[in-house]
């Protein structure tokens, strides 16, 4: 996947911001009315800036971490964070691997140094870095099970996109049903379902029928839908053959589910930037009104 500079319309409108902003922090004096749309211009550049975040969700047991191991090419994660399933885990790039924790109110961050079974009560987030070029392009919120949706607020976490995990063989219950429905609409739009652990169904004559079952009870939920072998396709990954046996990483749906992907997060970086785009016209007419 390509990383943000590679999306025209947001490399445009970052340099604009960044132009903007600069000729405004030069131009204006000291307690300038003007210094709260410095800092506004500021946060959406910082915005605009990072990568893509997608949100990894679904009932616990789902195949979840295996899934966010895949997309991020990670052999897996550390400890601190695997023994922490329910603390949502954000995993971003980094060239050297860390742990940070964030809490408190205002969201403090701290680097996680010790044992982590001493980690502060009130926790945010776990914030993992790697050294996995994927990361570059998406970051990736592995969420903790939610069969209860409020349990964490994507909102709060700045998500662009989601997929939900469903297990194969007892995909779609009416629990996923109802915590999917009850997420911001703005991520079930553009939404993927991927059905984890399809090595468990017997032949392709079940996996068709799982498939149609899917499209009725809930295609127009999703934007496409991918059955997926996790653990297959993880271990060709590890052992470098995704792209030395085509054939064999085709009959994991992994290939399918980047391409699904792929679409995705163009779509989502569209949708981003132009969002940036109507909050800088909003900034600007609010700098301007207090101009006059």
């Amino acid at each position: 996947m390509p990383v943000v500079s590679d999306h025209p319309l947001t490399g445009r409108i970052l340099a604009e911001l960044k132009l903007a902003r600069n000729m405004l922090e030069r131009a204006i004096p000291p307690g300038s009315k003007l210094f709260p749309a410095v800092r506004a211009l500021r946060r959406t550049q910082q915005r605009l800036d990072r990568p893509l975040r997608l949100a990894i969700c679904g009932e616990s047991n789902s195949g979840k971490s295996s899934l966010a191991n895949l997309l991020g090419r990670i052999e897996s994660l550390p400890t601190a964070a695997i023994s922490n399933t329910r603390i949502p885990t954000l995993i971003y790039h980094a060239h050297e691997p860390q742990i940070w924790v964030v809490h408190g109110a205002p969201g403090q961050r701290a680097r996680l140094r010790a044992d982590p079974k001493a980690l502060p009560r009130s926790i945010f987030r776990l914030e993992v870095g790697l050294p996995s070029p994927r990361l570059r392009a998406v970051e990736i919120l592995d969420c903790p099970g939610l069969a209860d949706p409020d349990q964490i607020d994507l909102a709060f976490h700045a998500v662009d996109a989601a997929l939900w995990c469903t297990v194969c063989i007892q995909a779609w219950k009416e629990s996923e049903r109802v915590a999917w429905s009850q997420l911001p609409a703005r991520l079930r739009s553009c939404g993927l379902l991927v059905a984890t652990h399809a090595d468990l169904l017997s032949d392709n004559q079940d996996r068709d029928k799982l498939l149609t079952r899917l499209r009725r009870e809930c295609g127009s939920t999703f934007r496409d839908m991918i059955l997926l072998a996790t653990v297959d396709a993880h271990a060709l990954v590890q052992n470098g053959e995704s792209s030395r046996a085509p054939d064999a990483w085709h009959a994991t749906g992994a290939d399918m589910l980047e391409t699904a992907l792929s679409a995705l997060v163009d779509d989502a970086r569209d949708q981003r930037a132009n969002s940036a785009l109507r909050v800088t016209g909003r900034i600007a007419h609010h700098a301007l009104s207090s101009i006059g």
